[in-house]
């Protein structure tokens, strides 16, 4: 078992869809845990149990939902627990007691209850079936996987889902997302802006219909975003070449954005803007001709760390190479000197902020470091010939 990639699989999966997550060898021994508190045992811990089905399902004392996949290297991951009920005193005394949880540790137990969101069956559902494809590269589909005689085994408190689920299928409300997406990430994979940008124009993804996924609309796009920048990371700009630990870092950023929001419109427009950027991201991770690998690892660490102060010596560093060797070759090879690029870069990503943000002038200095918004403001009018209000006026996508 690949314990860092499963564990960093794992860690993803927490911070999108707020679930708890844990990690385990092949004897059953918990290598990571996510949240780490409180220190509980999960559910592959408890004695004499079947898992009869990869991935499967199981349910505590306490009605929880536990999902467990065995992993093809060997070991298992376990999800939950998940409840689609409100958290009670009650419940968190019963969630401590089966998972063997010390009385100490109450607070870390109501915590982690109190951040998970409640689920209902069928949610719990494609959360595992969409981490078993991640960790064990396998399309299933959720209702065949867990058949509805499988499902009685369940307690009283999840069968109205099963109704509700047989009266989504009659009435055909299905989540109809599934071909947008396959579409959606072959484009992401690509790396074409210009196609995205089409593709989401013809097809308006706010048309689809999706599951609920919290209490309040506010948490319900929140949810949602975090959700698809993290699929968008592992499904389509990974596999289409875009560095791993930039793609993950690029997720974070977006979701720790996404958490600063204030309004769903808000959120909408972060939405357009990190599609984009991944898309980008995705053609700039491809070798162009004439270009070697050496100045490639530059440009990909200048576009990276646009957000900070970075200069010749820095980038020089990351291929471990002399200044005057990194300035030389840069310019052989892109006929641009490096800090001039290094400035491009900040100014493309600046455009960005400006049509699909509302942060002000001096927060887009600040976070590009330039050195004043008065510098800032004159360099991108001598880059495009107007004020960067008036190419928000211009472009900006309310």
């Amino acid at each position: 078992m690949d314990i860092i990639k499963v564990s960093n699989s794992c860690a993803m999966f927490y911070r999108a869809s707020g679930l708890s997550v844990s990690c385990h060898d092949e004897d059953g021994t918990c290598v990571a845990t996510y949240p780490l508190m409180p220190t509980r045992m999960t559910v592959i811990e408890w004695p004499k149990v079947l898992f009869e089905k990869n991935p499967d399902i199981l349910f505590s004392p306490s009605q929880a939902a536990y999902g467990v996949i065995r992993l093809k290297a060997g070991g298992y991951v376990t999800v939950g627990p998940a409840y689609n009920v409100p958290v009670t005193k009650e419940l968190v005394s019963d969630f401590m007691k089966e998972s063997y949880i010390p009385h100490e540790q109450w607070g870390d137990a109501e915590t982690l209850l109190g951040s998970t969101p409640m689920v209902s069956l069928l949610s719990f559902m494609d959360k595992l079936v969409f981490l078993h494809y991640i960790l064990n590269d396998e399309i299933i589909d959720p209702w065949e996987h867990f058949s509805a005689k499988d499902l009685s085994k369940m307690p009283e408190i999840h069968k109205s889902h099963l109704e509700q689920t047989i009266e989504v299928k009659e009435e055909q409300a299905f989540h109809n997302t599934f071909q947008w997406e396959q579409q959606f990430y072959q484009l992401i994979k690509a790396g074409s802006p210009e196609k995205m940008a089409l593709f989401l124009e013809l097809n308006n993804s706010t048309q689809l219909m999706q599951g609920t996924m919290a209490d309040t609309p506010l948490r319900q796009a929140k949810n949602i975003f975090i959700g698809a920048v993290t699929k968008i990371g592992v499904l389509g700009a990974i596999p289409g070449g875009m560095d791993v630990e930039q793609a993950y870092q690029l997720i974070d950023s977006y979701a720790q954005e996404c958490e600063r929001a204030q309004t769903i419109s808000e959120i909408d427009r972060l939405h357009y803007t990190m599609v984009m950027d991944f898309c980008r991201r995705v053609a700039a991770s491809r070798l162009p001709r004439g270009i070697s690998r050496e100045v490639f690892s530059c440009i990909g660490f200048i576009k990276a760390h646009t957000n900070e102060n970075i200069n010749v010596h820095d980038v020089a560093q990351h291929i471990q190479r002399s200044d005057s060797y990194t300035l030389k070759k840069f310019k052989q090879e892109t006929g641009i000197n490096m800090g001039e690029y290094i400035t491009q870069c900040k100014l493309e990503e600046a455009q960005d902020l400006l049509a699909y943000t509302q942060k002000s002038l001096a927060e887009i200095s600040s976070y590009l470091c330039f050195s004043s918004q008065s510098y800032f403001q004159n360099v991108f009018k001598k880059k495009y010939g107007v004020t960067p209000m008036q190419y928000r006026k211009q472009h900006h996508i309310a």
